[in-house]
């Protein structure tokens, strides 16, 4: 394990870039800010190409692949890399990704195109100079029995790292993401007071506030967010560009780090 016993060490991730243009901003925000310390790119979603085109311009920040097979937005479908034919059990009858986990799996998927699939999604990310440093999952948590072997297969064919499966402590509810807007920063400020000694994993999703972002609502009703998903997720940003987090994080002595730095430590 990294560092010393009684130290706090919070490793940090904003996920879904590319989703849309005021994500990536959103997600640039964090990054500049210091709190967000590593970002994984959706190959899968619409703007991919501006993720990739940030994270070649901007090399001091930590990116990975955000590794996808669910297309989750109502009226905003997403459709995998490769053909369609080279992995029929992944798309329904129009070439779009499954719209839930529940849906995913109803529909027999093989594990064999899963894995072909994810493979050209990180391909494609290092052929637009993405500097890959970890891999993590989409909707789908990367441990789930079915899906492990997968992922460790990936990872392995580009010599990478797994967030979630490194030791870090997975902090639940994905730190503040179900809070209400107006009540992200005291919700971070507590998951950043109640953190132990040892090595804790957040899990952002930033954005802005916009047209797009505020038309996006989950296929699954029980992730629906009736405020928006442009409100929650432009809190999110102003929770972890707060001023506020910063001084708890030096109160309390924690050690923010990317993927990159988390696993040179481990070294």
């Amino acid at each position: 394990m990294a560092g010393k016993d009684n130290e706090i060490i919070l490793v940090t991730r904003a996920d879904d870039m590319g989703y849309t243009h005021s994500g990536n901003l959103g997600t640039m925000e964090c990054l500049r800010a210091g709190f967000i310390r590593s970002a994984a790119i959706l190959a899968i979603a619409p703007w991919f190409e501006e993720a990739a085109q940030l994270a070649r311009e901007n090399p001091e920040f930590c990116f990975g692949v955000h590794m996808g097979i669910i297309g989750e937005w109502r009226g905003y479908r997403w459709r995998p890399v490769l053909p369609y034919s080279e992995i029929p059990t992944l798309v329904d009858e129009d070439g779009f990704l499954w719209r839930s986990p529940a849906e995913f799996w109803a529909n027999h998927p093989k594990m064999e195109e899963l894995e072909k699939e994810f493979t050209a999604q990180v391909a494609l990310a290092q052929k637009k100079g993405v500097r890959v440093e970890y891999l993590d999952t989409h909707y789908i948590m990367p441990y789930e029995p079915r899906i492990r072997p997968v992922v460790e297969n990936v990872a392995k064919k580009f010599k990478v790292p797994v967030s979630c499966l490194l030791g870090e402590r997975e902090l639940p509810d994905f730190g503040v993401y179900s809070a209400p807007p107006d009540e992200k920063v005291d919700a971070l400020i507590r998951v950043l007071e109640g953190l132990e000694p040892g090595v804790s994993l957040l899990i952002a999703h930033p954005g802005f506030s916009s047209v797009e972002n505020d038309a996006l609502v989950h296929t699954e009703p029980t992730h629906v967010q009736a405020v928006g998903v442009g409100r929650n997720r432009a809190a999110e940003t102003l929770a972890y560009t707060s001023p506020r987090i910063q001084k708890v994080i030096a109160d309390r002595r924690i050690k923010v780090l990317s993927y990159r730095e988390f696993c040179a430590s481990l070294q």
